[in-house]
Protein backbone atom coordinates (compact mmCIF):
# COMPACT_ATOMS: atom_id res chain seq x y z
CA UNK A 1 0.00 0.00 0.00
CA UNK A 2 1.68 3.04 -1.04
CA UNK A 3 1.67 6.68 -0.05
CA UNK A 4 -0.78 7.44 -2.85
CA UNK A 5 -3.44 6.13 -0.57
CA UNK A 6 -3.66 8.74 1.50
CA UNK A 7 -4.36 11.53 -1.10
CA UNK A 8 -6.39 9.39 -3.08
CA UNK A 9 -9.50 10.99 -4.33
CA UNK A 10 -12.12 8.84 -5.93
CA UNK A 11 -13.99 10.34 -8.88
CA UNK A 12 -16.99 7.47 -9.38
CA UNK A 13 -17.98 4.51 -7.12
CA UNK A 14 -18.71 1.83 -10.10
CA UNK A 15 -20.18 -1.07 -7.73
CA UNK A 16 -20.38 -2.44 -4.29
CA UNK A 17 -21.65 -5.63 -3.36
CA UNK A 18 -21.65 -8.76 -1.73
CA UNK A 19 -20.43 -11.57 -3.79
CA UNK A 20 -21.79 -14.82 -2.41
CA UNK A 21 -19.64 -18.07 -2.56
CA UNK A 22 -18.67 -19.44 -5.79
CA UNK A 23 -20.66 -16.28 -7.78
CA UNK A 24 -17.80 -14.16 -8.50
CA UNK A 25 -16.20 -14.67 -12.34
CA UNK A 26 -12.80 -16.68 -12.61
CA UNK A 27 -11.05 -14.75 -15.17
CA UNK A 28 -11.03 -11.04 -15.42
CA UNK A 29 -9.44 -9.13 -18.38
CA UNK A 30 -8.45 -5.45 -18.31
CA UNK A 31 -10.56 -4.92 -14.96
CA UNK A 32 -12.14 -1.88 -15.74
CA UNK A 33 -11.95 -0.10 -12.54
CA UNK A 34 -9.79 -0.37 -9.19
CA UNK A 35 -11.38 -2.76 -6.54
CA UNK A 36 -10.91 -3.43 -2.73
CA UNK A 37 -11.87 -6.73 -1.41
CA UNK A 38 -12.58 -8.34 1.81
CA UNK A 39 -12.94 -12.15 2.12
CA UNK A 40 -15.58 -13.53 4.33
CA UNK A 41 -14.83 -15.44 7.24
CA UNK A 42 -13.80 -18.80 5.76
CA UNK A 43 -12.37 -17.62 2.60
CA UNK A 44 -8.86 -18.78 0.96
CA UNK A 45 -8.42 -17.66 -2.77
CA UNK A 46 -5.51 -17.33 -4.79
CA UNK A 47 -5.15 -14.45 -7.67
CA UNK A 48 -2.61 -15.48 -10.43
CA UNK A 49 -2.35 -12.78 -12.76
CA UNK A 50 -0.74 -12.27 -16.29
CA UNK A 51 2.22 -10.63 -15.36
CA UNK A 52 2.87 -13.58 -13.49
CA UNK A 53 2.37 -12.29 -10.05
CA UNK A 54 0.43 -14.02 -7.08
CA UNK A 55 -1.85 -12.90 -4.34
CA UNK A 56 -3.07 -15.31 -2.12
CA UNK A 57 -5.53 -14.42 0.44
CA UNK A 58 -7.38 -15.58 3.47
CA UNK A 59 -10.23 -15.68 5.65
CA UNK A 60 -10.88 -11.97 6.69
CA UNK A 61 -8.01 -10.55 4.56
CA UNK A 62 -8.71 -6.89 2.70
CA UNK A 63 -6.59 -6.73 -0.58
CA UNK A 64 -6.59 -4.42 -3.98
CA UNK A 65 -6.99 -5.10 -7.41
CA UNK A 66 -5.71 -2.78 -9.70
CA UNK A 67 -7.12 -1.41 -12.44
CA UNK A 68 -6.10 -2.73 -16.37
CA UNK A 69 -5.12 -6.09 -14.43
CA UNK A 70 -6.12 -9.50 -15.88
CA UNK A 71 -6.72 -12.57 -13.69
CA UNK A 72 -7.45 -15.97 -13.02
CA UNK A 73 -9.10 -16.34 -9.37
CA UNK A 74 -8.87 -19.56 -7.56
CA UNK A 75 -11.44 -20.08 -4.87
CA UNK A 76 -9.24 -22.94 -2.51
CA UNK A 77 -12.30 -23.05 0.20
CA UNK A 78 -15.35 -20.34 0.60
CA UNK A 79 -15.44 -17.90 -1.35
CA UNK A 80 -18.14 -15.39 -0.27
CA UNK A 81 -16.64 -11.82 -0.25
CA UNK A 82 -17.56 -7.89 -0.07
CA UNK A 83 -16.11 -5.74 -2.79
CA UNK A 84 -16.19 -2.10 -4.02
CA UNK A 85 -15.33 -0.69 -7.14
CA UNK A 86 -13.52 2.67 -7.94
CA UNK A 87 -12.51 5.02 -10.69
CA UNK A 88 -9.26 7.33 -9.60
CA UNK A 89 -5.87 8.12 -10.61
CA UNK A 90 -4.12 5.49 -8.59
CA UNK A 91 -0.67 3.55 -9.16
CA UNK A 92 -0.18 0.47 -7.31
CA UNK A 93 0.45 -3.02 -6.94
CA UNK A 94 -2.01 -5.68 -5.81
CA UNK A 95 -1.53 -6.34 -1.64
CA UNK A 96 -3.30 -7.66 1.30
CA UNK A 97 -3.73 -6.64 4.48
CA UNK A 98 -4.47 -8.60 7.41
CA UNK A 99 -6.81 -6.22 9.66
CA UNK A 100 -7.12 -5.61 12.98
CA UNK A 101 -10.32 -4.16 13.18
CA UNK A 102 -12.50 -6.49 10.39
CA UNK A 103 -15.50 -6.16 12.10
CA UNK A 104 -15.43 -2.06 11.77
CA UNK A 105 -14.50 -2.66 8.10
CA UNK A 106 -17.32 -5.35 7.48
CA UNK A 107 -19.88 -2.78 8.48
CA UNK A 108 -18.75 -0.41 6.52
CA UNK A 109 -18.69 -2.69 3.30
CA UNK A 110 -21.84 -4.78 4.03
CA UNK A 111 -23.85 -1.09 4.76
CA UNK A 112 -22.75 -0.14 0.91
CA UNK A 113 -23.49 -3.03 -0.41
CA UNK A 114 -26.72 -3.29 0.85
CA UNK A 115 -27.66 0.14 -0.18
CA UNK A 116 -26.77 -0.55 -3.36
CA UNK A 117 -28.31 -3.81 -4.02
CA UNK A 118 -31.35 -1.86 -3.29
CA UNK A 119 -30.80 0.84 -5.81
CA UNK A 120 -30.96 3.60 -3.28
CA UNK A 121 -31.27 7.38 -4.95
CA UNK A 122 -27.93 8.57 -3.29
CA UNK A 123 -26.32 4.77 -3.18
CA UNK A 124 -22.66 6.53 -5.08
CA UNK A 125 -22.77 8.09 -2.29
CA UNK A 126 -23.22 6.21 0.89
CA UNK A 127 -20.64 3.76 -1.14
CA UNK A 128 -18.11 6.73 -1.97
CA UNK A 129 -18.44 7.66 2.34
CA UNK A 130 -17.82 4.35 2.90
CA UNK A 131 -14.84 3.88 1.05
CA UNK A 132 -13.46 6.57 2.71
CA UNK A 133 -14.02 5.19 5.54
CA UNK A 134 -12.24 1.73 5.13
CA UNK A 135 -9.68 3.31 3.73
CA UNK A 136 -8.84 5.74 6.98
CA UNK A 137 -8.95 2.77 9.12
CA UNK A 138 -6.50 0.34 7.15
CA UNK A 139 -3.91 3.46 6.32
CA UNK A 140 -4.24 4.03 10.02
CA UNK A 141 -3.61 0.99 10.92
CA UNK A 142 -1.08 0.62 8.61
CA UNK A 143 1.03 3.82 10.02
CA UNK A 144 0.77 2.20 14.04
CA UNK A 145 2.31 -1.11 12.29
CA UNK A 146 5.25 1.03 11.75
CA UNK A 147 5.50 2.78 14.62
CA UNK A 148 8.81 2.57 17.15
CA UNK A 149 8.34 -0.51 18.65
CA UNK A 150 8.85 0.48 22.43
CA UNK A 151 5.40 0.58 23.02
CA UNK A 152 5.39 -2.83 21.76
CA UNK A 153 8.20 -3.87 24.08
CA UNK A 154 6.50 -2.39 27.25
CA UNK A 155 3.48 -4.24 26.39
CA UNK A 156 4.39 -7.74 25.73
CA UNK A 157 4.03 -9.25 28.89
CA UNK A 158 0.17 -8.82 28.89
CA UNK A 159 0.00 -9.48 25.20
CA UNK A 160 2.08 -13.13 25.87
CA UNK A 161 -0.74 -13.58 29.03
CA UNK A 162 -3.57 -12.17 26.61
CA UNK A 163 -3.07 -14.63 23.67
CA UNK A 164 -3.79 -17.39 26.48
CA UNK A 165 -6.44 -16.09 28.68
CA UNK A 166 -8.53 -14.23 26.43
CA UNK A 167 -11.34 -16.40 26.77
CA UNK A 168 -10.96 -15.97 30.89
CA UNK A 169 -13.61 -13.33 32.27
CA UNK A 170 -11.39 -13.02 35.68
CA UNK A 171 -9.08 -11.42 33.24
CA UNK A 172 -8.35 -7.61 33.98
CA UNK A 173 -6.91 -4.33 33.29
CA UNK A 174 -5.37 -4.48 37.00
CA UNK A 175 -3.85 -7.98 36.31
CA UNK A 176 -2.26 -7.22 32.86
CA UNK A 177 -0.83 -3.76 33.45
CA UNK A 178 0.67 -5.09 36.89
CA UNK A 179 2.28 -7.53 34.55
CA UNK A 180 3.55 -4.78 32.79
CA UNK A 181 4.86 -2.93 35.86
CA UNK A 182 3.00 0.12 35.16
CA UNK A 183 -0.62 1.89 35.83
CA UNK A 184 -3.84 1.04 34.46
CA UNK A 185 -4.13 4.64 33.46
CA UNK A 186 -0.59 4.57 31.26
CA UNK A 187 -0.97 0.84 30.22
CA UNK A 188 -4.78 1.62 28.70
CA UNK A 189 -2.79 4.97 27.34
CA UNK A 190 -0.38 2.89 25.47
CA UNK A 191 -2.64 -0.10 24.72
CA UNK A 192 -4.71 2.63 22.70
CA UNK A 193 -1.68 3.82 21.26
CA UNK A 194 -0.74 0.72 20.01
CA UNK A 195 -3.54 -1.11 18.45
CA UNK A 196 -6.22 1.81 18.45
CA UNK A 197 -8.97 0.79 20.53
CA UNK A 198 -9.21 -0.38 24.46
CA UNK A 199 -7.85 -3.39 26.60
CA UNK A 200 -11.79 -4.32 26.97
CA UNK A 201 -12.57 -4.19 23.31
CA UNK A 202 -9.18 -6.02 21.64
CA UNK A 203 -10.27 -8.89 24.17
CA UNK A 204 -13.82 -8.88 23.29
CA UNK A 205 -13.10 -8.90 19.40
CA UNK A 206 -10.67 -11.85 20.36
CA UNK A 207 -13.50 -14.05 21.67
CA UNK A 208 -16.01 -12.50 18.94
CA UNK A 209 -13.10 -13.82 16.52
CA UNK A 210 -13.08 -17.34 18.13
CA UNK A 211 -16.84 -17.33 18.38
CA UNK A 212 -17.24 -17.47 14.96
CA UNK A 213 -14.22 -20.49 14.14
CA UNK A 214 -16.20 -22.63 16.76
CA UNK A 215 -19.76 -21.54 15.61
CA UNK A 216 -17.85 -22.29 11.70
CA UNK A 217 -17.18 -25.88 13.08
CA UNK A 218 -20.43 -26.94 13.58
CA UNK A 219 -19.64 -29.18 16.66
CA UNK A 220 -20.64 -26.96 19.81
CA UNK A 221 -24.51 -25.85 21.16
CA UNK A 222 -24.10 -22.19 21.20
CA UNK A 223 -24.56 -21.90 24.85
CA UNK A 224 -21.38 -24.45 24.86
CA UNK A 225 -19.44 -21.49 23.18
CA UNK A 226 -20.47 -18.96 24.84
CA UNK A 227 -18.83 -20.20 27.79
CA UNK A 228 -15.53 -21.43 25.74
CA UNK A 229 -15.26 -17.66 24.61
CA UNK A 230 -15.89 -16.28 28.27
CA UNK A 231 -19.14 -15.42 28.60
CA UNK A 232 -21.49 -16.50 32.01
CA UNK A 233 -24.27 -15.65 30.89
CA UNK A 234 -25.72 -17.29 26.79
CA UNK A 235 -27.92 -14.33 26.57
CA UNK A 236 -24.85 -12.15 26.98
CA UNK A 237 -22.74 -13.69 24.05
CA UNK A 238 -25.49 -13.96 22.12
CA UNK A 239 -26.52 -9.81 22.47
CA UNK A 240 -22.43 -9.04 22.11
CA UNK A 241 -22.40 -11.04 19.08
CA UNK A 242 -25.27 -9.63 16.97
CA UNK A 243 -24.21 -6.58 17.98
CA UNK A 244 -20.75 -6.66 16.87
CA UNK A 245 -21.81 -8.84 14.11
CA UNK A 246 -24.82 -7.86 12.80
CA UNK A 247 -26.77 -11.46 13.04
CA UNK A 248 -27.51 -13.54 16.09
CA UNK A 249 -24.98 -16.51 16.35
CA UNK A 250 -27.65 -19.22 15.02
CA UNK A 251 -28.22 -17.44 12.23
CA UNK A 252 -23.88 -16.77 10.79
CA UNK A 253 -23.53 -21.01 11.88
CA UNK A 254 -26.65 -21.25 9.14
CA UNK A 255 -25.32 -19.05 6.59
Amino acid sequence: MNQEWKKLVVTKITLAMNVPGKGGKAYHVDRPAHGVILNGDLTKSDYYFSDGRVLHTGPNDFFYLPRGSTYHVKIREGGRCYAINFEAELSDEPFTIRLRDVEGVRKLFHGAAKRWKAHDPIREMIAMRALYEILCLIVSEQDREYQPSANTEKLAPAMAVIETRFTDNALSVTELSALCGMSEVYFRRLFADRFGISPKEYLIRMRIEYAKSLLASGQFAVGEIAELCGYAEPCHFSREFLRRVGVAPSQYRAE
